[in-house]
């Protein structure tokens, strides 16, 4: 119960250090990134145009809006099957990655694609209303230096670059690597995820690249952690005239 107590914290400073690196005079950073979609060879109005329909559009948008509540069933299944190790691994990763999001969010503000590249209202007319722009209004408030007022149970997502969604998708694949049964079903589900964070999340392709990046990152930088650790747990260490070992 203590371990699970850790994410409360961790939600709110996140948040509000998100708030706080979103508050900067940087240009924005989407003229470039777009750029880098093009040279790679992706189009992304092209892609908008491909997923915009009644059949496709809808189980993006679940996939999409399914990937909030898996934080706290990893938390919640891992106090059911008494696993703290796991649960702190899994909140140790949520923290390493916010860092790098927001370390990277502070040097490359960005608006996202809907903002960006302006698509008429018809050409995402079967996702919902505010595809990729829910942040929009708080990111340009932030960025004009006027007084803002941070409600916690109201705050919105503001990494654009790169796509926590991404990340977090991958983390929580990770997350629940020893629950076989549970964890192919989730990765098919983040999988469309991942796609949908395009045309649903309003994100550039090179944000998803990054956001993956950050995602193994992070799972790389707590696994070295936890390796470290448990060395430094197991080293024999000379007390007197003999030898311990600490655990």
């Amino acid at each position: 119960m203590l371990a699970a107590a850790a994410f409360v914290p961790l939600l709110i400073c996140t948040t509000v250090l998100m708030h706080l690196a979103s508050a900067t005079g940087r240009p924005l950073a989407d003229p470039m990134l777009a750029s880098i979609d093009e040279r790679i060879g992706f189009d992304w109005l092209w892609f908008l145009s491909v997923t915009n329909n009644k059949l496709i559009a809808p189980v993006l948008i679940v996939a999409y809006h399914a990937l909030g509540p898996q934080v706290p069933f990893v938390i919640l299944l891992n106090m059911a099957r008494n696993r703290t190790d796991k649960m702190l691994e899994f909140i140790a990763l949520l923290a390493v990655s916010s860092v790098f999001s927001e370390v990277m969010l502070v040097f490359l503000p960005a608006g996202g694609a809907y903002a960006y590249l302006k698509p008429a209202a018809e050409q995402f007319n079967h996702f919902t209303a505010h595809a990729g722009m829910w942040h929009y209004e708080t990111l340009m408030a932030l960025r004009s230096g006027e007084p803002f007022d941070l409600i916690m149970t109201k705050s919105k997502g503001m990494v654009t670059f790169p796509s926590y969604h991404t990340a977090l998708g991958i983390m929580i694949i990770y997350a629940l690597r020893d629950c076989r049964w549970l964890m192919w079903p989730i990765s098919g589900l983040n999988a469309l995820m991942i796609i949908a964070t395009l045309p649903e999340g309003g994100h550039h392709l090179i944000d998803v690249i990054a956001g993956a990046m950050v995602g193994v990152a992070s799972i790389v930088a707590v696994r070295m952690i936890g390796a470290y650790e448990r060395k430094r747990a197991d080293r024999p260490e000379k007390i007197g005239g003999g030898t311990v070992t600490l655990r």
